[in-house]
């Protein structure tokens, strides 16, 4: 299979993963991000407390900017059109490979047998 092949195969599991990373960041509410306060002041605590100032808009300002999205509506059709993509003639496309994997097997099978323990019984 061609390096394109897989990189399209590989398209929806990444759209997904994208898609939760996304639902993971907008419900995360800036008060989870506050650092409760410590007894002593560490550095370690200094640079916790100045990664979570720099983080705390970034964070709000994603979920606002993605507010519109978390609409039943987005995310009903995101599912509709995956499944319509990718899931609608599972069944169907699921049989026709496991039938022609065994006639392909079957096939290779026969060929590979001798001609005095395989030969046709109509031939006998």
């Amino acid at each position: 299979m061609s390096l394109v092949g897989r990189r399209m195969q590989a398209l929806p599991s990444l759209c997904l993963s994208v898609l939760l990373l996304a639902c993971l960041v907008a419900s995360m509410t800036t008060e989870s991000l506050i650092p409760t306060p410590a007894p002593e002041n560490s550095r370690w605590d200094l640079v916790r407390t100045r990664v979570m100032e720099m983080v705390k808009p970034l964070v709000t300002r994603t979920r606002d900017r993605w507010q519109w999205f978390w609409g039943p509506e987005a995310v009903q059709g995101f599912v509709q059109t995956y499944y319509e993509d990718h899931l609608k003639d599972l069944g169907p496309r699921t049989q026709a490979w496991l039938q022609s994997s065994r006639d392909h097997l079957l096939n290779k099978t026969l060929s590979l047998c001798p001609q005095l323990l395989c030969r046709d019984q109509t031939q006998g």
